[in-house]
This record gives structure tokens, C-alpha cells and sequence, in this order.
């Protein structure tokens, strides 16, 4: 039951993600009142007001406490980080994305894992998703199912391991460390498809390049600028991504390269790593640059920093750092670190910080997301 339990949190972030890559038409507004998640003849309901009210004031009702009991204080506080994800998307690029192959395929996967009584279900989805994206406060988990247009949304929760593996297929659990494969996996691939189209033939004051640490902050940098951040993302997947970008003419007058923690991770030789920034650095002049910042590899806790599933060791990440300020060096580019030491602790990313020990939680990200504000405005 244990399992159970946390398999459905992962469903949450898996399904939204998953869900995020759609749009079309629209049904009548109606809004899930509760979720349902479904097990055989289990089912566990939760009131969607009671899920609002824990984010917002993190009250716990009855049935929600019954939920989180199963859960860590660590998986509670991932729970509460997801819910306060709230993406401003672009409604125009969803659209043509939704008509790609990939959109309709992965729409039509997502929407197996939804227990309906009629055929609407894909339709439905994406009914939820136009409106949970028109809210005032954007798409995030709570807009979404508020957008439901059902007064019940009802996950089957047998479908869900499809899902998750569908999620994680960018790296194999059997590889320790794991490989970068970004721009091969599903959702790698769906993810840079919505960049592109979302940013074809713009020119942005400011463009952030990075991993699924700069990936969190979603594009809540201001007018004028975009977060190219993805996943997963190392130097050998960035090129890929560069190289995609250029061809529809996507302009940055400044960028942030936000880049090597998973490069540590994936064990890329000092050679390689050294070889595909220098590579990046210049496509990123190609796209109408005037300045380009890099900022030192994230650093995790000690104790994520000791599980190969987890992070790299410090002394890997301290290594790529050792790298990125001597490419920095010889492209003759600022490295942006004095702005994020207050993350850290002599190198060691601070507890309160983090939820998992890797990834920034709200309070971490809002420390990020000032430091890019403050090298932006340089």
C-alpha cells in the first residue's frame, strides 16, 4: 500500500508533464470537484478544494491527511513544490504542437491512464489544459483540475507504471551512472518541439540554457526573455538543442549557460565537457548575442552526492567547475558564481534548500531566480 501511494505521486508530476504538450478545442466548463485514483476496486478520493487549500495554506484535510500519511517529510514538501508549479505557456505553440505526431501520440497515451464512462476523455484532457493554461495564475496541477470538464477526474492507477516508464525512458535503471540520451527520448524530443515553435522567429532580451534545475523556474524571468532550460540537459544534448534553435531563428541578445551538474553525473570525460561548451558558446554568438554569462554546475548535499541514482559526487561537480572557469577564460566570458553563494555552504547545497537533495525547492528557487534577475541586468 506503501508503494501504492508513492507510485501516485509520481503519476502527478509524470501525467501533468505529459499533459502540458496539449492543446485543442474546448467542452463545456464544468471542473472536477474531487480526483479519484483507482486501483482494481480501490479507489481513494481527495476534494480538489482541499488540495487548493494545501498549497495555499497548507491546511490538511481528512482525506488528504489519509493520503499524505503513507508519505516522508521530504515527499510531503515534493508534493507541495509540484503544486506550486504554475507555467505560462504559449497557447499558439501548443496548438501547432498538439497537430505534430508526437503530441497526438503522446496525448492519446496520456489519456489511458483516465477512467471515463464515455469517448471523451482525450477531448477532455484537452479541454482542461486550454483553460487550466487561460487561468490567471497559469497551468499547474490545481488549474488543471480545476479545468476538468467533469466533476470527477478518475486515474486508473494500473496504467500509471506505463506512464512513469514512458517519463523515465530517457535513462535506463540499470545504468550507473545514467546516459545522456535527452534528445532521443519521448519526452526530450516533445519538449524541445515546444520550444521551437514557441520561439521560432523571436528575438528575446534575455535566454536561459540549462538543466531541469533552471527547467523549475519555468518562464517566470520577465517580458522579453525565455527558459530554454530542459531535463536532463548536459553539454552533449545542449548542442542538440542549439543546433535545433538556430535553424528557426530564434535571437538572445544575452544568455545564461546554466550547465554541467549532469555532465558530472554522466561521467563526460574533461575533454568532451570542455570541447562542447567551448561549441556552444559559439552558436550561442551565432543567434545575435551581444553577452553570454555561464554559471558554475549545481552542487546537491552530501548525501545525495553519495548516491550514483541521485547526483554526481561533489568532487565531480567541483572538477566540471574547475572546466567551466577555464573555458571561460579562453571565450573570454564572465562566470557568474558570487550570485548564487548563498545557496550553498562551502560548496554544499544547504538542507533548507532542497527537497531532495538535488533539485531547488520554492525558497531555493527564488534565490535562483533573483541571481539570474541581478546577471541579466548587468
Amino acid at each position: 500500500m506503501k508503494y501504492f501511494y508513492r507510485l501516485l505521486i509520481s503519476l502527478s508530476g509524470c501525467l501533468i508533464f505529459l499533459l502540458l504538450h496539449s492543446f485543442l478545442g474546448s467542452l463545456p466548463s464544468l471542473a472536477a470537484e474531487k480526483v479519484t485514483f483507482r486501483y482494481g476496486l480501490f479507489e481513494q478520493s481527495i476534494p480538489v478544494a482541499d488540495i487548493r487549500n494545501y498549497a495555499e495554506k497548507q491546511k490538511v484535510s481528512g482525506d488528504l491527511q489519509s493520503f499524505l500519511s503513507y508519505f516522508s517529510t521530504k515527499e510531503k514538501q515534493k508534493f507541495q513544490d509540484a503544486l506550486q508549479v504554475k507555467m505560462s505557456l504559449d497557447i499558439v505553440a501548443l496548438d501547432k504542437l498538439i497537430n505534430t505526431g508526437m503530441g497526438k501520440q503522446i496525448l492519446s497515451f496520456a489519456s489511458g491512464a483516465i477512467a471515463r464512462r464515455d469517448q471523451a476523455t482525450i477531448q477532455a484532457l484537452r479541454s482542461a489544459i486550454i483553460l487550466g493554461a487561460k487561468s490567471s495564475e497559469g497551468l499547474g496541477l490545481i488549474s488543471f483540475l480545476e479545468a476538468y470538464p467533469s466533476n470527477q477526474l478518475v486515474v486508473d492507477v494500473s496504467k500509471i507504471s506505463q506512464l512513469v516508464s514512458m517519463a523515465n525512458s530517457s535513462f535506463s535503471s540499470a545504468d550507473v551512472p545514467p546516459k545522456d540520451n535527452v534528445s532521443s527520448s519521448p519526452l526530450g524530443k516533445i519538449a524541445l518541439q515546444y520550444q521551437i515553435l514557441a520561439a521560432q522567429d523571436k528575438q528575446f532580451l534575455g535566454c536561459l540554457f540549462g538543466d531541469s534545475v533552471s527547467a523549475e523556474l519555468g518562464n517566470t524571468l520577465g517580458s522579453g526573455t525565455f527558459n530554454f532550460g530542459l531535463d536532463g540537459l548536459s553539454t552533449i544534448s545542449l548542442l542538440e538543442q542549439l543546433k535545433s534553435l538556430i535553424p528557426a531563428k530564434v535571437k538572445c541578445e544575452k544568455a545564461i549557460i546554466a550547465i554541467g551538474g549532469n555532465d558530472a553525473w554522466y561521467e563526460i570525460s574533461d575533454e568532451l565537457f570542455s570541447k562542447n561548451l567551448q561549441e556552444a558558446i559559439a552558436l550561442v554568438r551565432t543567434m545575435g548575442n551581444k553577452e553570454i554569462f555561464l554559471i558554475p554546475a549545481f552542487y546537491s548535499t552530501v548525501a545525495a552526492s553519495l548516491d550514483p541514482t541521485v547526483a554526481a559526487p561533489l568532487s565531480k561537480v567541483e572538477r566540471i567547475n574547475v572546466l567551466i572557469n577555464q573555458v571561460a577564460e579562453t571565450e573570454k566570458v564572465p562566470v557568474a558564481a558570487t550570485e548564487l553563494a548563498t545557496l550553498y555552504e562551502n560548496n554544499i547545497l544547504k538542507d533548507n534548500l532542497t527537497s531532495d537533495g538535488d533539485h531547488l525547492n520554492a525558497e531555493g528557487l527564488k534565490i535562483y531566480r533573483e541571481a539570474l534577475l541581478q546577471i541579466l541586468k548587468k
